[in-house]
């Protein structure tokens, strides 16, 4: 028998909110509005501490992680080598529409203490900055907004037996989405420093020389290991050289023959080359912007979206932002941003040692990440 409507209007109607549509409207709030709102409920206060939430709030930051830096508490990480002080390096939080607000960040341990150059590996991943320093180099992950870091651990092959130098090249650092794991990829090279042949003979090492490897260290089993590839290696550290995007690490390799795009994938563990067009531009004063369209391997799928400049005194580039937002070192050291809606070039009010500085876009983040927490 259907109910009268006179039944359904006096039905009683339940003022509650099941949990999980309350956690699901909240977890898309910016992080600085979910900090202002923990005082509106008593549950609210320990929503970072709830798993159901802290899933939800993790699948949709990581989902929309390429918004602009003027929303959801994004801004700039500036990493800042001062010019003829090789020891006076800093970092900087950018915010502002001309990037006019600069926080001045601690370094984390261990990097405190050491005189050498700290670099940015890669792009911020989900809030998390991989630092990394020295030609065998300690590597760290860090979260800037916990404050809690992972140093990675020692590689297995990282025994080098007597007169045998070992050097590092970082190639990349991203996140594996299937497997949900952060992962980074490395080339370690071996050579040999003896006064002479009676050396070698001596400590009996002649046949133990170590071959190049590629390694990968995965951050759920917190473990290097080695992957048996021959892929093409980055020659050089320039800012720009390692670009991550949809699960893939790319590096520019300028090969003998002809430059190549190498392509990996962090989760097949596979790699694939692309040749460079063969017009590529490599004169500052007038850049050319080109991406690439199409299957990666094809040289043809190559298109070259847009031309500018040019850009009077422009030494290297040194990181992108959001908003068609790009920033490059001057010949004078002056560190200058580049809009590309406006064609208008601004300086910073920093200065950067040469290939010493980058930038990067940084989120905020809360993700309790395993061995990043606690």
């Amino acid at each position: 028998m259907e109910k009268s409507i006179d039944h359904v209007t006096t039905e009683k109607v339940s003022n509650h909110i099941p949990d999980d549509l309350e956690f699901f409207i909240v977890s898309k709030l910016p992080l600085k509005s979910l900090k202002r709102f923990s005082c509106v409920r008593k549950s609210w206060s320990h929503l970072f501490q709830n798993s159901n939430f802290m899933n939800m709030y993790r699948n949709y930051f990581i989902s929309n992680n390429h918004s602009s830096y003027e929303e959801d508490g994004s801004c700039l990480l500036l990493q800042q080598t001062l010019p003829y002080f090789p020891n006076h390096r800093m970092l900087y939080l950018l915010s502002g529409e001309t990037f006019e607000n600069k926080v001045k960040l601690d370094w984390p341990p261990p990097f405190q203490d050491n005189g050498q150059s700290v670099f940015i590996l890669g792009p911020v991943m989900n809030g998390i900055v991989c630092l990394y320093q020295g030609c065998t180099p300690i590597i760290v992950l860090w979260n800037p907004t916990t404050d809690k870091l992972k140093v990675l651990p020692h590689s297995p092959i990282e025994s080098p037996i007597l007169y045998e130098l070992k050097y590092v090249y970082l190639h990349g650092f991203g996140h594996d989405h299937i497997k949900d794991d952060y992962k980074v990829i490395r080339y370690a090279s071996y050579s040999v420093d003896a006064p002479n042949i009676e050396d070698y003979r001596e400590v009996e090492i002649v046949n133990q020389t170590y071959c190049d490897v590629w390694e990968i260290y995965s951050l759920r089993s917190n473990s290097w290991r080695k992957i048996d590839l021959d892929m093409p290696q980055c020659y050089g550290t320039n800012v720009g050289a390692f670009v991550y995007m949809n699960g893939v690490c790319h590096w520019y390799c300028n090969d003998i023959n002809e430059p190549l795009l190498v392509s990996f994938d962090l989760h097949e563990e596979v790699f694939c080359t692309t040749p460079m067009p063969s017009d590529m531009n490599d004169n500052f004063d007038c850049v050319c912007a080109e991406i690439l369209h199409g299957e990666l391997g094809v040289k043809e799928s190559w298109t070259k979206l847009f031309i500018f400049g040019p850009l009077p005194s422009i030494e290297h580039p040194i990181g992108e932002g959001s908003n068609g937002d790009l920033f490059f070192r001057r010949k004078n050291d002056e560190l200058v941003w580049f809009n590309l809606n406006t064609q208008i070039i601004e300086e910073l009010g920093v200065k950067g040692e040469l290939h010493c500085c980058q930038i990067v876009i940084y989120k905020e983040s809360l993700l309790r990440l395993g061995g990043i927490n606690d």
